[in-house]
């Protein structure tokens, strides 16, 4: 939804524009597409691209979005902002002719100015038409979108809208956010999965200078006034536990989710795969195996959560800022618009952050200290606490005849899902079935012995 404000009072001819994103910066992969859709936006509008700000993920300011993954920001919402810019563009017109005089279609646009295409002289700027508020005016008709032909910034390569913050180290991620008075969090964590506490000192740590231990409601924290001393504090804490006997390791993961996953579902079918195997000169039964894979990203999870007046700023590393704020009002049984989630920019995330462990834990323990805390896993936590692409067993038993064509096609998967798994060929013989159905809802299936879900890459690996 661009929104054209003037400048500020003093300068009504310049405008900037704010295109407000409901999900963060392209996280997936390797570029932002904040620049990809202030250009949409740019040339819908006919503004100038240096006048747009792009923000993004903040659930303050902008609608609701269940956030961002499988690289679907660009050619999703790319459409809805040119729509949308369009349509500011249609009402600006609109304005313009009433100011001017003169029919709508005598009207031209161009670098956020609106003329009269026959006299380039009588014209009025966007900012002059906006003056610092919102538009309210409205047109009865639909605009129409630019040709191709008419591209003026769309397919050209002007420079990223973040690339001097990114360069110069200005950007901000979670990790770089400071608040006064802010505290680090280390927290307790279990040896393994499915270990529980058999014991805990934290006097040790509770006696060091500066540091706060917080015991709540299984939450086991300390806190202090820089992440150095906070690790201290945390080897002192004493800990024992349950630790239950592994049922799987390395050598036996793939045996056990062949037998331990569900019965079958057939998603998709054709021919007769005995005839498929008879119009076969040669077949071929395979079997692959794959592993479980983490994300890794470059920044780990992070949060840092202020609470003010009742209520909480969250700013997180995270593809769905509006997940976490209904995450952290049910956590902390507060209404939702007491929570506000904030997204910096995001240090890689891969499918890796739709999950907000790190927001919830950072919004409980500075609601608990009363002061602003950052909750920053490790490398190790991350490998730990993070979910996983789901391992799997994969059977194909294939056929070609003698010219080369495939006849046949029998494919199973074992334990993660049949996303991925359509038949892009003509093959008239196949059956496609999934052994265990995977969603993205970042659920534990019993068949896996740790949390498992979506995994970024190119096409649909999971």
């Amino acid at each position: 939804r661009p929104a054209a404000r003037a400048k500020d009072a003093s300068d009504p001819a310049r405008a900037t524009i704010s295109a407000r994103r409901t999900h963060t910066a392209r996280i997936g992969g390797v570029s932002s597409d904040g620049t990809s859709l202030a250009q949409e936006a740019a040339e819908e509008l006919g503004a100038p691209f240096d006048a747009f700000t792009v923000v993004a993920g903040d659930t303050a300011s902008c609608p609701w979005d269940a956030g961002t993954w499988g690289s679907m920001s660009t050619r999703f919402f790319g459409p809805a902002v040119r729509a949308a810019a369009a349509q500011a563009r249609l009402v600006l017109t609109d304005l313009a002719a009433q100011r001017l005089g003169v029919p709508r279609r005598a009207l031209a646009v161009e670098n956020g100015v609106v003329y009269v295409a026959a006299n380039r002289r009588r014209q009025v700027t966007f900012g002059e038409l906006a003056r610092g508020r919102a538009i309210t005016h409205t047109v009865g008709e639909k605009a129409v979108l630019r040709s191709v032909r008419e591209f003026t910034v769309m397919g050209t390569s002007p420079k990223r809208l973040d690339g001097r913050e990114k360069v110069t180290g200005a950007a901000k991620f979670a990790g770089d956010i400071r608040r006064p008075g802010m505290l680090y969090a280390r927290i307790v964590r279990p040896p393994a999965h499915g270990a529980t506490p058999k014991s805990l000192d934290t006097s040790r740590a509770a006696a060091m200078a500066g540091v706060t231990v917080v015991n709540h409601d299984g939450l086991v924290a300390v806190l202090a006034r820089d992440p150095e001393t906070a690790a201290k504090a945390l080897d002192a804490v004493k800990t024992e536990w349950n630790v239950p006997a592994a049922t799987v390791n390395s050598d036996t993961i793939y045996e056990h989710l062949v037998s331990a996953a569900p019965g079958s579902e057939t998603v998709d079918s054709a021919g007769d795969l005995d005839a498929g195997a008879s119009a076969s000169a040669k077949t071929f039964d395979t079997t692959y195996y794959n592993a479980y894979v983490a994300h890794a990203p470059m920044e780990p999870h992070t949060a840092v959560a202020e609470w003010k007046d009742g209520k909480v700023t969250i700013w997180a590393s995270t593809q769905s800022p509006f997940g976490h704020q209904g995450q952290v009002a049910r956590a902390l049984h507060v209404p939702l618009e007491s929570v506000r989630v904030i997204t910096p920019f995001v240090g890689g995330g891969f499918g890796g952050k739709g999950s907000g462990g790190q927001v919830v834990e950072a919004a409980r323990l500075a609601q608990i200290a009363g002061k602003p805390v950052m909750v920053a896993w490790t490398r190790a936590e991350e490998f730990f606490l993070d979910t996983y692409r789901p391992a799997a067993v994969i059977k194909v038993r294939s056929g070609i005849d003698a010219a080369g064509s495939v006849k046949l096609w029998d494919y199973s998967v074992y334990a993660a899902g049949s996303r991925g798994s359509n038949v892009l060929y003509d093959i008239p013989n196949r059956r496609v079935r999934a052994f265990g159905q995977q969603s993205d809802t970042r659920g534990t299936e019993a068949y896996h012995p740790f949390a498992t879900g979506p995994w970024r890459a190119p096409g649909c690996v999971r």
